[in-house]
């Protein structure tokens, strides 16, 4: 037995949600790296990890 397809109109209907288009990719630009910018961006990036893995990087001080 198949299921019945819904569509965005059927769906926000019955669940009172609305479907959105996914987002298009956004390509990653080549940038140098070198110079106050590029220290910048890469001190940023390094301070954005060790603030998502902090328990981790922690637990592996600890061995």
């Amino acid at each position: 037995m198949e299921k019945p397809k819904l569509t965005a109109a059927d769906i926000e209907r019955k669940y009172g949600i609305r479907l959105i288009a996914p987002r298009p990719l956004v390509r990653p630009i080549e940038m140098d790296l070198s110079g106050p910018e590029g220290h910048r961006v890469w001190m940023t990036a390094a301070r954005r990890v060790m603030v998502k893995h902090a328990k981790t990087l922690a637990a592996l001080a600890k061995r």
